[in-house]
């Protein structure tokens, strides 16, 4: 049992029990001399003794010293710190085993060191202690919560092996900060394992940890780090003469080797070895490889470039899928050769470019045709709308997922009011912006697909300049991509089955604007055909740590995993999506995985995982803040604060005080009234006995 006083300067209010004591000393009977020629004329009383005195007077002592006593601790607010009070065990303390398995933990003996340390850690904690894991790479994933058990968490240790994913510190330390929010122990650990790679230090400064939970770090990390790696894969279809080739290089990248080494690079094609090449790999530095070209396959093609293992075998190897290169086939309408002159910026911007190149269609207003929807991926309309006798046709053509593109200009404005075929606008006139010199765009979804080449500039589009567009009015459901600075729709885009309607109101020709002068013109045009068809620029690989979205039309796909597992993945409102959790090729099947693959993505580990700089241990514990006061007090043990506001002792030890005080002013006010009546007994004394003889 413990007694701890939140204000223990009050206890001083003690010395005031030195006022009961005095009183009591300063009210007692005292005896008063006489003298008497004779005792003959004294009556006669009882004899009263000492003894009674004390009976009398020391009960109401001890209950105005208590009061006093009670008040003084009320005031200076006792709190009780033993276990049964505060409810916390101060033998038992609490540890996070937070272990990384990312790809750099594959490292030749890295990862048998980082199991040896968490069962080390484990097994050295004591009866009644509680332990939890977190294991993490670019995520977290709690493998044990916090429990007494010690041979769950070995078990859950066993399971575990490095995955080809990057490192994030910075998420594990939140779970394992969340996981000691419920484990009120005397002490809490958080205790790193990993080869604490530089890579994955980003966002450890963001980081709170409670006041009183201790971080400590176990490095496992190799002495030695010489590492090599396929860092990118470069590869494009190429014609010589009939053929069609495909022209691979790949970069590899060279970390702290100590001397300069030949190597064999093998270039594999759909699994098959297709050329190979001599890497003269340098100390430090990056090596460009150039592989014979080979015979380039009309459908998707899985890319797998190989270097000779080293001690790090997971980065030697660097997946990629090249899909097909069907050219864009692109239908461009137009009402009248002055309309055709207009998107004469539009149509040269079109023909620029490669992988995948774009044909371009002149087509009249005439009525489109299902035969030219059938060979078209695209169809854009200037400054006009499709014949009514068109637009069942082009329904079903959108539907199956194809394309249109309805560039608005003055001509479609004059049809203020009407509510026009495929449009979800209604056209309400031409805004003039000549008089403050244009308008610019603003509200841009950046992060749109439309939009991609703008991401790391979006400065580019904001300093374009429009002079006249058309005033639209919203009349459906559609999606507002930009606008302009007045607020009117700029880019607005509706999905129809699996295809997609964009309406442009942003000038493309150079009466209205200056955006075909602008360097952002080329980048947004073709992005917008690559987008609206269905073509955008996919990557030849994805990271680990991201998912791949399954085509609509695929129904009831099964994917087949790089390790030949099977799996079913879910469709829900956004699609289907598979999450890459290994590196390698997926393919993706309709129905069943017996009949011809459907899509194909491949994934790899981030290039940084082949960084094996670590991090100095005091950069981790200094990147990480403690908390402020308060903001996990269940983490450490309660303060004297909480454990005083949780228990409010001081209510108890002031109804005490009221209760003494009670008591007191009726055994006081008796005792008054008793010695008043043994006043009044005693018979007065006749004059003659007063009076001198």
């Amino acid at each position: 049992m413990g007694i701890g006083f939140l204000v223990p300067a009050f206890l001083a209010g003690l010395a005031a029990l030195a006022i009961p004591l005095l009183m009591h000393l300063r009210h007692r009977d005292k005896d008063r001399p006489y003298r008497f020629p004779s005792l003959m004329f004294l009556e006669q009383l009882p004899i009263r003794t000492s003894q009674r005195q004390r009976i009398t007077d020391w009960p109401l002592l001890l209950l105005r010293a208590l009061a006093v006593a009670a008040l003084v601790f009320a005031f200076a607010r006792p709190v009780l710190t033993d276990r049964a009070a505060t409810g916390d065990d101060t033998r038992r303390k609490a540890v996070v085993v937070v272990i990384d398995r990312s790809l750099s933990m594959g490292y030749d003996g890295v990862w048998p060191r980082a199991l040896d340390s968490a069962r080390a850690v484990v097994n050295a904690l004591g009866t009644g202690d509680r332990v939890g894991v977190v294991a993490y790479d670019d995520a977290s994933e709690v493998l044990q919560r916090m429990s007494d058990d010690k041979s769950q968490a070995l078990a859950a240790l066993s399971t575990l092996y490095p995955l080809s994913r990057g490192t994030r510190l910075a998420p594990a330390l939140r779970t394992a900060r969340q996981m000691l929010l419920d484990a009120p122990f005397a002490a809490a650990e958080i205790i790193v394992i990993s080869d604490l790679q530089r890579a994955g230090a980003a966002g450890i400064a963001g980081v709170d940890l409670p006041a009183g939970v201790k971080l400590r770090s176990i490095p496992v990390g190799a002495a030695v780090r010489a590492n090599s790696a396929v860092r990118v894969i470069e590869a494009r279809r190429v014609i010589d003469g009939t053929r069609s080739l495909l022209a691979v290089k790949a970069r590899v990248q060279s970390h702290e080797l100590p001397t300069a080494r030949i190597v064999k690079a093998r270039l594999t094609v759909n699994g098959r070895d297709a050329a190979t090449s001599d890497v003269s790999l340098q100390p430090d530095g990056e090596t460009v490889v150039t592989f014979a070209p080979v015979p380039a396959p009309d459908d998707a093609v899985a890319l797998l470039v190989s270097l000779e293992p080293d001690a790090l075998v997971a980065d030697d190897t660097l997946h990629a899928v090249v899909p097909r290169d069907d050219a864009v086939r692109v239908a461009l309408v137009s009402p009248s050769e002055g309309a055709a002159g207009e998107a004469l910026f539009l149509e040269r911007a079109l023909a620029i470019g490669a992988a995948p190149a774009i044909q371009i269609d002149r087509l009249a207003s005439t009525p489109v045709s299902r035969e030219t929807l059938a060979r078209t991926s695209l169809i854009v309309f200037w400054d006009m709308l499709p014949s009514a006798s068109s637009v069942a046709a082009l329904q079903e053509y959108m539907t199956k997922g194809g394309g249109v593109v309805i560039a608005a200009g003055s001509r479609l404005a004059a049809q203020r009011g009407d509510n026009l075929p495929l449009l979800p606008v209604r056209m309400s006139g031409l805004s003039d912006r000549l008089a403050d010199r244009g308008g610019t765009l603003r509200d841009v979804r950046i992060e749109h697909p439309l939009f991609t080449p703008f991401r790391e500039v979006p400065d580019a589009l904001s300093s374009v300049r429009f002079l006249r567009y058309p005033r639209v009015d919203l009349v459906g459901s559609v999606d507002v991509l930009a606008r302009f600075d007045d607020g009117l729709p700029a880019v607005l885009e509706q999905r129809i089955g699996e295809g997609r309607l964009v309406v442009l109101t942003v000038p493309l020709d150079a009466q209205r604007s200056d955006f075909p002068l602008q360097p952002a013109f080329l980048p947004f045009v073709r992005q917008l055909v690559l987008h609206t068809s269905g073509r955008d620029a996919v990557p030849l690989w994805r990271a680990t740590s991201e998912s791949w979205s399954l085509a609509p039309s695929v129904n009831d796909p099964v994917v087949r995993a790089p390790n030949g597992t099977l799996l079913r993945p879910r469709a829900d409102s956004l699609g289907t999506a598979v999450p890459l959790a290994d590196a390698g090729v997926y393919e993706a099947f309709a129905v069943s995985a017996t009949g011809a693959a459907v899509g194909r993505v491949a994934a790899n580990a981030p290039a940084s995982e082949s960084e094996l700089t670590p991090m100095d241990t005091t950069e981790l514990l200094l990147g990480v803040r403690d908390a402020e006061p308060g903001t996990m007090a269940s983490n450490a043990p309660p303060t004297t604060t909480e454990l005083e506001r949780r228990q409010n002792p001081w209510r108890v030890l002031l109804i005490i005080v009221a209760l003494v005080l009670v008591i007191e002013t009726i055994m006081a006010t008796r005792g008054w009234r008793a010695v008043a009546r043994r006043v009044r007994a005693v018979p007065p004394a006749s004059a003659s006995d007063r009076s001198p003889t």
